[in-house]
């Protein structure tokens, strides 16, 4: 009766240990798409911020240039 309890024993342990590292496997890869996801965003809300500041840069620059084109070229009325 001993012999039969100790394989069940054994089959089960063996089970445990082939179901865990699939479980653990799927957490890590789950967890390392949500990094990666994250990171994502984060590089893509840094990009966006980058191309408004450029494009208010250039706003800036473009309404200066048509400042000064205006005080060089004034219109007579």
């Amino acid at each position: 009766m001993k012999k039969v309890t100790a394989c069940i024993l054994l089959i089960l342990l063996g089970l445990a240990l082939c179901a865990s590292p699939g479980a653990v496997a799927h957490a890590d890869t789950s967890s390392a798409q949500r990094t990666a996801q994250k990171n994502s965003q984060s590089s893509q809300k840094k990009y966006l911020k980058q191309q408004k500041k450029a494009q208010k840069k250039a706003q800036k620059s473009q309404k200066k240039a048509m400042n000064n084109w205006k005080k060089q070229h004034p219109t007579a009325h």
